[in-house]
């Protein structure tokens, strides 16, 4: 019971971020998994991945019921990212099969999780400078003229979040409000949808590799339903502004463990 309870706080506290602000299967998980349950790098992007996947689901659920996933769009985004991350993952799964050192295909996998961030950074920036081009933005915009712009960066995005378990607040968000022209709520819970299929694929891929913790992943998860009601509640009073900046906050932070687990 002892080892439980404490499980169920971090699940709670990595629900609560996930639900509001889309960050948080990746690049928050990863350092918890690392730090303080002791799974390798491998094993942390495995079960990252699965408890992405199953807290996702509570969370898209929610936004979905608050108008914020509209599901042709959203399928949309999914087609164009699926390959890059179901690839991704079963290419991380047979290199650490076949890689005679693993120490380096770890270091690359964080190498590539911390330029991921620093492009979000960058992204988020751009939007932070010119909001006059955000500012009238009510309604999800991914139209047939958008998607083309869309491919690469959306392609690139499955290839991050198949391989590092990192992509859904951190590398999908700032592509859904530069790209698809999203006003912020709609880009968080489109966010969390689409990675949600996303992290099963990947989930799965690992799953093949035996990499996954399933006895941990799913206490975390348990924690996470904790935290929902109050997610909810955040998601109708925060402003969109306010919720940017947590956003930005929050990706400031991984930036940082990132930075640190490279070193």
């Amino acid at each position: 019971m002892m080892l439980v309870i404490p499980e169920l706080a971090i699940g709670a506290i990595v629900g609560l971020i996930i639900s509001t602000t889309g960050v948080g299967g990746g690049v928050i998980v990863l350092p918890i998994l690392t730090y303080f349950f002791g799974l390798d790098v491998l094993a942390s992007v495995a079960t990252a991945n699965f408890l992405s996947m199953l807290m996702k689901i509570s969370s898209s659920y929610m936004h979905f019921r608050m108008g914020n996933i509209p599901l042709r769009q959203s399928l949309i985004i999914l087609l164009i990212m699926i390959p890059g991350t179901v690839l991704a993952s079963y290419g991380v799964t047979m290199l650490s099969h076949l890689s005679h050192n693993r120490v380096q295909l770890e270091w690359e996998i964080n190498l590539l999780v911390l330029l991921a961030i620093l492009f979000s950074l960058y992204l988020f920036y751009r939007r932070i400078r010119q909001p006059q081009l955000h500012r009238n933005q009510t309604q999800p915009q991914l139209q047939s003229g958008v998607i083309k712009p869309f491919l690469l960066p959306g392609t690139g995005a499955g290839l991050v979040l198949g391989a590092t378990g990192v992509g859904g607040g951190i590398v999908v968000l700032p592509l859904l409000l530069r790209y698809g022209q999203m006003p912020i709520k709609q880009a968080v819970g489109v966010s969390l949808f689409i990675t949600m299929m996303l992290s099963g694929s990947s989930a799965f891929a690992y799953a093949y590799g035996g990499h996954t913790d399933w006895k941990l992943a799913l206490a975390l998860f348990v924690g996470s339903l904790l935290a929902i009601p109050f997610a909810s509640y955040l998601i109708k009073h925060l402003s969109d502004r306010a919720l940017q900046y947590a956003t930005l906050f929050l990706i400031l932070c991984s930036a940082v463990l990132m930075g640190i687990r490279l070193v």
